[in-house]
């Protein structure tokens, strides 16, 4: 069965821009673009970062938000927060791909290339792609060059990964980019 986001029933009630009552609050996933754009609309203040995010996880309008009591603000800071910082398999229940040949199970389908994909094999980065991604400017051009070559991804197709997607497909990369190759060997011979 797919992964659904949970439906946060509201401890206080509030009204809704149109006039109605809302009573509970279908969470949405975060995806990787669009925390991107809201991160940036903030800026630095990390309560505002939360508000954006809060924003996005609840489809909710500002004013909406503006009127949560703090205990369901909080409910959803937190959800936004491991969905923010958590990798698929904490969400799907799994533990993490313990091979690196393993693939990287995606907490959602993602349509790239004409194809759904539900889960992504990578392969380890060349030294050559290494020296290319370093000649980028920002850790975040660099991080979206590696992710799609050791994805065989397009760059404006990790748009559509949700963000414990990301999250789970960077600490796979960054163990490539980081760890000797003794890391590797021990791993596939548990």
């Amino acid at each position: 069965m797919a992964w659904m986001p949970p439906l946060h029933a509201l401890l206080s009630p509030i009204t809704a821009d149109t006039g109605a009552t809302i009573q509970q609050v279908q969470l949405k996933p975060l995806y990787y673009a669009a925390q991107k754009e809201a991160l940036a609309r903030a800026g630095d203040d990390e309560d505002d970062q939360f508000f954006e995010l809060a924003k996005l996880a609840t489809g909710l309008s500002e004013k909406e938000l503006d009127q949560l009591k703090r205990p369901d603000y909080v409910t959803i800071a937190q959800y936004v927060h491991e969905m923010s910082t958590r990798p698929a398999s904490f969400f799907l229940g799994e533990p993490a791909a313990s091979s690196h040949e393993e693939p990287v199970q995606l907490l959602l389908p993602l349509d790239a290339a004409g194809r759904t994909f539900s889960e992504l094999f990578l392969e380890m980065p060349a030294l050559r792609a290494t020296k290319v991604m370093k000649k980028l400017t920002t850790n975040k051009e660099r991080a979206e060059f590696i992710t799609a070559h050791c994805t065989g991804l397009m760059i404006p197709d990790l748009a559509g990964l949700t963000v414990p997607d990301w999250t789970g497909l960077q600490e796979r990369i960054d163990d490539f980019l980081n760890q000797p190759a003794a890391f590797f060997r021990n791993a596939t011979s548990k």
